[in-house]
Formats: C-alpha cells, sequence, structure tokens
C-alpha cells in the first residue's frame, strides 16, 4: 500500500483520498505484475484475522501492477483502527491472492 492513513468520509475526484499499491511478482519488489486482465475483489481484516469489508467495485488494476481503489459515498468501510488491506486478484479460473511485504498491507483507518 502507499497509503499508511486514511480518514473516512473524504469523497473527491482528487486521487489524494484513494488507496494504491503495487502488486509485484516476488518479495524484492522488483517485478510489478501485469493486473489488467484480472478481476479483484479488496478484503479488510481486522487484527483477530476477522473480515471486516469486502467489495468489488471501484477497483481499478494496471498493466504496470497498480490497483486503485476508490470508495464512493455510502460504500465505504465505517472502520478505525489498524487492517490489512488483502486483494484477490482471479483470471480464468486461476487465484492470485496479494499480502503485503513487511507489513505493506497495514492501513490505520481514521474516524473523522
Amino acid at each position: 500500500m502507499d497509503q499508511k492513513t486514511w480518514v473516512q468520509g473524504d469523497f473527491t475526484d482528487s486521487t489524494v483520498y484513494d488507496l494504491s499499491g503495487k502488486v509485484y511478482d516476488e518479495n524484492t519488489l522488483a517485478t510489478a505484475r501485469d493486473i489488467s486482465g484480472f478481476t479483484g475483489t479488496l478484503r479488510l481484516i481486522d487484527q483477530d484475522g476477522e473480515l471486516v469489508f469486502t467489495t468489488t467495485e471501484n477497483l481499478t488494476l494496471g498493466s504496470d501492477g497498480t490497483v486503485l481503489i476508490k470508495f464512493a459515498s455510502g460504500k465505504s468501510p465505517r472502520l478505525q483502527g489498524t487492517f490489512k488491506v488483502r486483494l484477490r486478484l482471479e483470471v480464468s479460473g486461476s487465484r492470485l491472492t496479494c499480502v503485503g511485504v513487511n507489513g505493506s498491507d497495514e492501513i490505520y483507518f481514521e474516524y473523522d
């Protein structure tokens, strides 16, 4: 994840409040994965490992490995605290689950 903190309730056309990250083929983060042909599911996991939010809406998956998540008003999680961001990518019956390296999948949600 590119962000470490996200404040709820910020819905603008600016990318300042979107969530973004990059998917790599290996843990050295040297080779980005082309994920443009995949469909994605965003999942937020709490500290107990429980799924607290999931969506397939407003995900943009790029050929350079970038993922962009734009929460729409009324369709964002109502959370506060630290959560893990998990991205499930599927294509033609195969599935790739992206888990962050060295804590890169953790984000703190602030309630504003």
